[in-house]
This record gives structure tokens, sequence and C-alpha cells, in this order.
């Protein structure tokens, strides 16, 4: 015994929409930029925000996901202490 299901009701639309206006692009190429370590966060509160770090001993590219009270954290679990840090730049 096969019952049909109810139809749903829905409006046709008449008039033009237009409430996308403003759109973002998650890929928009960025001009690198020096930040400090406080300013990486409060600027990007995006997980996994592509820096070039320069530190005492060499200059890496990584994705920073976090930090704590001292160290940064890096996508491959890697720690770098903030008092290493000579320089931050956005990518």
């Amino acid at each position: 015994m096969k019952k049909e299901l109810p139809k749903v009701f829905h409006n046709t639309i008449t008039k033009p929409i237009h409430n996308n206006k403003q759109i973002f692009y998650g890929n928009e190429e960025r001009n690198t930029k020096e930040v400090s370590v406080d300013d990486l966060f409060e600027i990007n509160k995006v997980y996994r925000t592509d820096v070039k770090i320069t530190t005492h001993e060499k200059t890496i590219e990584k994705k920073v996901i976090g930090r704590t009270q001292n160290n940064l954290i890096t996508f491959d679990n890697e720690i770098i202490a903030i008092a290493n840090i000579i320089s931050i730049e956005l990518l």
C-alpha cells in the first residue's frame, strides 16, 4: 500500500534578490606585512594562519594555530619560543 506524501507549499519568487552584495573570498592574495605576536591574534582570528617567522637561528614558513603564554604552536605541533622571534610576517 503506497501512500503519497503531502504536497509542500513553496511560493514563487517574482522579484530579483540582492542579498549577497558583500562577498568574502578566503584565498585572497595578501601582501606580506610584518606584525607582532599580539597583533597576529587580534588581526587574524582564523585557524591556520600562514606566517613567515624569523628567529635568531633560522627563517621558517609555518601555519600558526595557537599560542600559549610563552610559545607559538604550529600546525605540525612545533613549538616556537616567542622570546626567540625577531619578526613575523603574514603571507
